[in-house]
């Protein structure tokens, strides 16, 4: 039965990333989260932390490329912002989605609680500019392009990146601004109260290689938003991100 599973799970991979693979057991590796060995001992194949790491490099390469030849007229202020909408954690949630991630992924039940509220929240969301991300599954795309990098080389693996990420291009292009969200709240907050918003660290969570912060970004002793990321600076942008989305609420609730 399990088997069957995985050449279903591997047909459907190669079907939606249009290539054939040569080594499944890269892919099965890249669809196993570290909390599934735990109440797994006996499952064969590696978490996927080392893959998301090749990944997350051939993937910043791949796109760093593309938007550099592709937009010829932009600085590097504009081509860094882009390049974070292109590659953060709420763009590859939806390419998981799209790889259908949701299904295939080896997880905890603990884990798998989590995605399913993730997924019901996503289902309740009927903003088009989804403000919700999955950890897990974020790190399983980018363990999927550093399977694909090993098992079939840079140029299969840049085809892959950019056939997964191009349903998602001409929206974030066409935005009317490219900066980051850190700076357009900022110059929001100084429009309105001619203050500049401060983040502040409210918890850590894992190891010093790989720890997960959750930021909360405040206003007169107000707290508009929270974020997570796998660095300050991610966690920052997100929570700069939900607070824009927000801002009806908080505006109400601060007065100058």
């Amino acid at each position: 039965m399990e088997e069957e599973k995985i050449q279903i799970i591997l047909g459907d991979l190669e079907s939606k990333l249009g290539i054939k693979i040569k080594n499944p057991n890269l892919f099965l590796e890249a669809l196993t989260h570290s909390s599934y060995l735990n109440e797994n001992r006996d499952w064969p194949h590696a978490c996927n932390e080392r893959l998301e790491f090749l990944g997350d490099a051939v993937l910043e390469l791949c796109i760093s490329d593309y938007i550099f030849k592709k937009y010829p007229e932009y600085q590097e202020g504009k081509l860094t912002p882009l390049r974070s909408n292109l590659v953060n954690s709420l763009m590859l949630s939806n390419v998981a989605l799209h790889l259908n991630l949701d299904k295939y992924l080896y997880v905890s039940k603990g884990e798998r609680m989590a995605l399913d509220t993730f997924l019901n929240m996503l289902g309740k969301n009927t903003d088009v500019h989804i403000k919700i991300k999955n950890y897990s599954m974020a790190d399983a795309v980018e363990a999927i392009f550093g399977a694909t990098y090993l098992d079939l080389g840079f140029e299969t693996a840049k085809d892959v990146v950019m056939n997964t990420i191009s349903p998602f291009l001409d929206e974030i292009v066409n935005l009317d601004t490219h900066k980051d969200s850190k700076s357009l709240l900022q110059e929001l907050t100084q429009n309105l109260y001619n203050l500049t918003p401060e983040y502040k660290i409210i918890s850590t969570e894992g190891p010093a290689h790989h720890t997960k912060y959750v930021v909360g970004v405040h206003i007169k002793d107000f707290q508009l938003s929270m974020g997570e990321g796998w660095s300050k600076k991610e966690a920052e942008e997100y929570a700069a991100e939900l607070a824009l989305a927000d801002q009806a609420t908080w505006k109400k609730m601060i007065t100058n």
